[in-house]
């Protein structure tokens, strides 16, 4: 059974369920009004008949004219003794003589059932002639409240019937809208990519629910898919730009030395050098490329660590390749982080290592704790960044200076593998920059 016809039942189902229970509702509350009414009704006229007999209690009296007198049109009244006998009873049918007597000695009121007819029964005990107590017992037929019990009844069945038909049509209604977007959003999802591109569905819809959030949902992710297409073409095409260069350099220098090597000996050198330092920025290239490729969430290793630690261990490494001054200024230690150790120092190792191929003068570190965050910072005093520049330093391959990033042997993937290992830490990075003034990236990471 599919979905639409799923919706479409069950709103039936609970709409006739729900017609079935206020019928049945209203058929006890008016079967018990009338039968309450009815009795009480009983009660009121044998409560007359007691009265009328205590004000005629000479012996001499003729009680059968008086319950005569007070019989109702489907009814029977008796007088019964305290041994069960009955003195006087007087009936609009002999059929109603078969009714189960009572000798009662306090007021009794109650609804009974003889041969599949309902009576409404009032059992008085009456003060007799000679002093007894005798109980007079006033029993009436209920055929007005099975008549029209029996009515209701079939209204609410016809009404139960009737009911089924805009059960049916509101079931049908709903489920169609209901469906309609699911069932456009399934065939976009099933269509798409139409000729090798995504295409968004259109939304008519101008209800702002949850249908409408699915298909605005579904639309941002196919731009995101556009955009993540977009971004690996782009990556590809760098890659294949950047590794172009040193193989093509690789090659030049091989074919020279197969060509003129013994004419020039001393060209072997200077060949296997280039080809060795072509090789090595090939390997740093492809080792950075499969860092990015790499789910990096599905490798964290997180552990609680000093941050500072961390720091002063880069800043060591780092000091002893370039023999450079780096400073580092903090208030309070230790700064606990909950971390992967190993990608924050690698974090930590690209901004410092950069600060000092791109600035002559010393390299400050800053490393402080928030509220609910640890702030890191690098800053040199360099050249600095010029502002049409900044907005892309974190893309991949994206050079400030070509010519001086292949002289320090960049390639421009740097700042995007240290933006990657900070967004998964659920940090950011940001940068600030002024020209012939320096530059400086900030880390924040959270520290809950």
């Amino acid at each position: 059974m599919n979905l639409k016809r799923k919706i479409q039942l069950f709103i039936t189902l609970l709409m006739i369920g729900i017609v079935v229970i206020i019928n049945a509702v209203i058929y006890l509350l008016y079967a018990n009004h009338l039968t309450t009414n009815e009795v009480d009704r009983v009660r009121t006229e044998a409560e007359n008949i007691r009265e009328a007999m205590a004000q005629n209690s000479d012996s001499n009296f003729d009680y059968q004219a008086l319950l005569q007198a007070f019989l109702p049109p489907d009814g029977i009244i008796r007088i019964i003794q305290e041994d069960g006998g009955v003195s006087y009873s007087v009936a609009k049918s002999p059929d109603f003589s078969d009714l189960p007597i009572d000798f009662v000695q306090q007021d009794t009121i109650e609804r009974i059932d003889y041969q599949n007819t309902p009576f409404a029964q009032a059992s008085l005990p009456v003060i007799w002639e000679d002093g007894s107590i005798v109980t007079l017992q006033l029993s009436v037929a209920l055929y007005s409240i099975d008549e029209a019990i029996e009515s209701l009844r079939f209204v609410l069945l016809i009404t139960i019937i009737v009911s089924i038909i805009p059960a049916l049509l509101s079931g049908s209604f709903l489920a169609n809208y209901l469906i309609k977007p699911i069932r456009k959003l399934t065939e976009g999802m099933h269509n798409n990519p139409i000729n090798g591109k995504w295409e968004r569905i259109d939304i008519q819809r101008k209800n702002k629910d949850e249908l409408n959030d699915l298909q605005d949902e579904y639309n941002k992710m196919i731009d995101r898919i556009e955009e993540n297409i977009g971004k690996q073409q782009q990556f590809v095409s760098d890659a294949s730009h950047e590794l172009r260069t040193p193989l093509s350099v690789i090659k030049s220098y091989a074919e020279l030395l197969k060509r003129r090597v013994e004419e020039k000996p001393e060209l072997l050198h200077e060949g296997t050098d280039t080809i060795l330092r072509e090789t090595d920025r090939m390997k740093t290239l492809i080792e950075q490329m499969l860092s990015l490729a790499k789910n990096e969430h599905e490798n964290l290793n997180l552990t609680s660590f000093d941050a500072v630690g961390a720091l002063q261990s880069v800043i060591q490494s780092i000091t002893a390749v370039y023999s450079r001054e780096i400073q580092l200024h903090v208030k309070e230690r230790p700064i606990m982080v909950f971390a992967d150790n190993e990608k924050l120092q690698q974090a930590l190792y690209i901004l410092i290592d950069n600060a000092c191929k791109y600035s002559d003068r010393e390299v400050v570190t800053t490393i402080t704790k928030g509220k609910n965050t640890i702030l890191i910072s690098v800053k040199d005093f360099g050249e600095g960044i010029d502002s049409e520049d900044l907005a892309h330093i974190f893309d991949r391959f994206y050079r400030v200076d070509k010519a001086r990033s292949r002289k320090t042997g960049g390639t421009g993937l740097g700042l995007s593998i240290c933006k990657q290992i900070v967004e998964v830490h659920g940090g950011n990075i940001t940068v600030e920059s002024k020209k012939n003034e320096g530059t400086e990236f900030m880390i924040t990471l959270p520290n809950e």
